[in-house]
C-alpha cells in the first residue's frame, strides 16, 4: 500500500524506534529539512519535504503526547498485531508483569505511557469484533468462512479483518442464531457467497462439514469459469485434490502476508465479477 493512502485510524509502526508499537494516525505534516536556509530559496521555488504522520499511543484524551513518524513507517493495522501486541503490553505493564519479569524497571511515565497503548489497543479489539458481528456493509463482497470448530478463534480474525477491509464476511457463530436451522442457514449463506475462504489445517480436512461447503461453491466455479473457492493455509496439512491446483493464501509463518493476499484477491475478483455482470 502507498503510505499516503493508509486512512486516519489505527496503525502498526513497522520500522524505526517505535517499531512494533500501535497508534492513532490522527493527522499528516510535511517535516523539512532543520539546515534549510528559506531566505535564500526564491518563493518560486517549490521545496519538497519528507511526508510524515502525527500518531498518538492512546486514546486523544489518554496519551501523553503525540509522535511524529514518518508516513512510511506506518501500515493499517490488523486482528494479528492487535493481540500481539497486547500480549507485550501485559508482559511490560500488566498486574504480574513484575512477578513474571523480577529485573523489569520501568519508570512511572514509562508505565503510564504504555498503559495507555493498552487501553487503546484493547478499545480497537473489541470496536472490531463488535464491528464484524454486528454491522452491516452495503458494500465489497459477500465472504463465507469455511473451517473446523477448532480453527475457530482463527476464523474469527479472519472475519474481524475481512469486515474491517470493506467485506461482509459470514461465520457461523456470527450469522445462525438459536432457534434456526443450521443446514438452511449454511446453505443460503453458500448461496449468496461471492466466495468461499476455506480455512485449511489437519482439522478442516477431516471434517466433513468443511469439505460439503467448499464443495458445493467449487462446483459453481467449474460451471460458471469464474474463481469462488479461495484457500487459506492456517496450519500445515495434506491438501484436498482438488485444492492443490490453486495457490493458497498461506497464514503459516506470518498472519499479515497471509492476510494481505487474501484481501489483494478477494479485491480483484470481486471488480473483475462486478465488470462482468455488467
Amino acid at each position: 500500500m502507498n503510505p499516503k493512502d493508509i486512512p486516519y485510524g489505527s496503525v502498526k509502526i513497522v520500522e524505526g524506534r517505535h517499531a512494533g508499537r500501535i497508534g492513532y494516525y490522527d493527522d499528516e505534516d510535511t517535516e523539512f529539512d532543520e539546515d534549510i536556509n528559506w531566505d535564500e530559496i526564491p518563493e518560486d521555488v517549490e521545496v519538497e519535504g519528507r511526508p510524515v504522520a502525527i500518531v498518538y499511543f492512546g486514546d486523544f484524551f489518554v496519551a501523553s503526547g503525540y509522535f511524529v513518524i514518518p508516513l512510511e513507517h506506518l501500515r493499517p493495522v490488523t486482528t494479528d498485531d492487535l493481540m500481539r501486541r497486547r500480549e507485550e503490553l501485559h508482559s511490560l505493564c500488566g498486574p504480574f508483569a513484575r512477578f513474571k519479569n523480577p529485573e523489569l524497571d520501568l519508570d512511572a511515565e514509562e508505565k503510564n505511557c504504555y498503559l495507555a497503548e493498552l487501553h487503546y489497543v484493547d478499545t480497537v479489539l473489541v470496536e472490531r469484533m463488535i464491528e464484524a458481528r454486528y454491522r452491516n456493509t452495503s458494500h465489497g463482497a459477500k465472504v463465507f468462512i469455511s473451517h473446523s470448530s477448532r480453527d475457530k478463534t482463527f476464523a474469527r480474525w479472519i472475519g474481524t479483518d475481512l469486515k474491517a477491509a470493506g467485506h461482509t464476511p459470514w461465520l457461523d457463530e456470527w450469522d445462525i442464531h438459536v432457534g434456526e436451522s443450521i443446514p438452511a442457514k449454511i446453505s443460503s449463506g453458500l448461496r449468496e457467497a461471492d466466495f468461499v475462504v476455506v480455512v485449511l489445517s489437519e482439522h478442516a480436512v477431516s471434517s466433513q462439514w468443511v469439505e460439503r461447503e467448499w464443495h458445493a461453491k467449487y462446483w459453481n466455479e467449474v460451471a460458471q469459469g469464474r474463481i469462488h473457492v479461495l484457500p487459506a493455509l492456517y496450519k500445515d496439512c495434506e491438501i484436498p485434490e482438488l485444492l492443490k491446483t490453486k495457490r493458497y493464501a498461506d497464514f503459516r509463518n506470518n498472519y499479515n502476508d497471509g492476510l494481505e493476499d487474501l484481501l489483494v484477491a478477494i479485491d480483484r475478483l470481486h471488480d473483475i465479477g462486478g465488470q462482468s455482470q455488467k
